[in-house]
């Protein structure tokens, strides 16, 4: 049961409660997006180090956190908290290319939690705005789906953050996601430095005011459609090699499970569709960035190594 009354039980619920009961999970806020410029020197997306790295390339981030976690992207939002899921998706995306491709030596043990940045939103109702949701994770940190002595958070139960908005994320579980930190969290302003950055292994995450088509269309991608819903999703993939699509596009990870459908015509040499993926075209995709709530997740605060994962060439970035 969502916090607003809202049955979200279903992916066909979720749809419905953001595009025709006017459910709000993406929370527009300039204020917090001026906090968060506030809060560190470099706040926003500027590496001309990478600088059109991503031109005509390709990048397909998600196959990295599945190696690691089979069932990534797998859990389905209960509550309208879709921007922790939005950051944890982009979070867990960006870490395990950390582990995979730059060999850190650390281990992903468990997929991350939403809960407690979730209950850093600030307030006792629903939605979350993305700024804040960065700089929770950025200054406080974050936790990942396992049992606590101050929290359970093993199996996700969004009424958890929920329950925390009004008063806070309690100081022993805001001690414990002092731990592990997102080192780097960048404002993105452009789809140049978007497609630059998931060229080199950074996830992002976004909020903005927009739909899409749940059926693929004729030219085998996902439309925009109105009205658009208050939301906030990953962005975990790019492909502006136009060898199978003629156009660029983006690959966008939902978190509302199986509510849409695969594209018929999937490129043979490419991983596995994920249930919830949109696959965007640039244009359309451009309404992640014009919102000023996108955020590229770069280095975290991992986990001491149990078992060194297969450091073995995976193959799906086009850089490697």
């Amino acid at each position: 049961m969502a916090d607003e009354g809202y049955e979200l039980e279903t992916p066909y619920a979720l749809l419905n409660a953001y595009q025709n009961l006017g459910m709000v999970g993406y929370i527009d806020s300039p204020r917090d997006r001026g906090i968060f410029s506030e809060s560190q020197p470099k706040s926003v997306y500027y590496e001309p180090n990478m600088a059109n790295s991503g031109a005509g390339q390709r990048a397909l981030l998600w196959p990295y956190a599945q190696s690691l976690d089979k069932l990534s992207y797998a859990e389905r939002q209960t509550e309208p908290d879709c921007v922790s899921h939005a950051s944890r998706n982009a979070r867990d995306t960006s870490r395990a290319v950390q582990i995979l491709i730059a060999r850190k030596a650390e281990s992903f043990v468990k997929r991350g939690a939403t809960e407690p940045t979730y209950g850093a939103r600030g307030h006792g109702g629903g939605g979350m705005a993305p700024a804040r949701a960065a700089l929770f994770e950025h200054q406080t940190g974050f936790l990942i789906r396992q049992k606590y002595e101050a929290v359970d958070l093993s199996v996700y139960k969004g009424s958890i953050g929920a329950s925390w908005g009004r008063g806070g994320v309690p100081d022993t579980v805001k001690a414990l996601c002092n731990e592990h930190k997102v080192g780097v969290i960048r404002q993105i302003r452009s789809i140049a430095d978007a497609r630059d950055a998931l060229f080199n292994g950074y996830a992002l995450m976004s909020g903005q005011y927009a739909a899409w088509e749940a059926s693929p269309n004729n030219d085998n991608f996902h439309s925009r459609s109105s009205p658009g819903w208050n939301h906030a999703m990953a962005t975990v993939g790019m492909d502006f090699t136009k060898k199978h699509w003629p156009f660029n596009v983006f690959f966008i990870q939902n978190s509302w499970g199986e509510w849409n459908q695969k594209p018929k015509d999937w490129p043979k040499d490419y991983p596995p569709w994920v249930a919830g993926m949109i696959v965007c075209r640039e244009d359309d995709w451009g309404v992640c960035v014009e919102s000023e709530d996108c955020y590229a997740y770069g280095s975290v605060d991992g986990f001491p190594p149990q078992k060194l994962p297969d450091y073995g060439a995976i193959g799906l970035l086009s850089n490697e």
